[in-house]
């Protein structure tokens, strides 16, 4: 699939026991991104082109803007549980979703922003 600028996309099994945890975090690995540059990661369902339902947001500072290089950050979470929840009661029967990651810069996406995460996966607790 196509997707626009520097967005990413996941495809994530859902973990047994998702429905009756009392937490659910969603975990970026491996996530690099430039050390000049503070962006907020917006995760969301890509359920097809026209239907996105948002997830979370975590939001990352820049060391300075005359940094060079790029920072790596071993793991980024984001609490998914009650959007999550909702997600699921309209979506039973799924085993997997789909996910987008974009980042922003406020309102703006940032489009040609170099940046990259290994892996992506739901983590349920309690």
């Amino acid at each position: 699939m196509a997707m626009a600028g520097s967005t990413k996309e996941f495809v994530l099994e859902l973990p047994q026991g998702i429905d009756t945890a009392r937490s659910v975090v969603l975990v970026l690995s491996d996530v690099r991104l430039p050390r000049s540059t503070a962006v907020v990661l917006r995760v969301r369902v890509a359920e097809n082109a026209s239907a996105e339902v948002a997830l979370g947001s975590i939001g990352v500072m820049a060391e300075s803007k005359d940094a060079a290089g790029t920072a790596v950050h071993a793991a980024l979470r984001i609490d998914v549980t009650k959007t999550l929840k909702r997600w699921r009661q309209d979506h039973p029967d799924v085993s997997a979703l789909r996910i987008r990651v974009v980042p922003y810069a406020g309102k703006e996406p940032l489009a040609s922003l170099e940046w990259s995460a290994a892996s992506a996966g739901l983590w349920p607790s309690g």
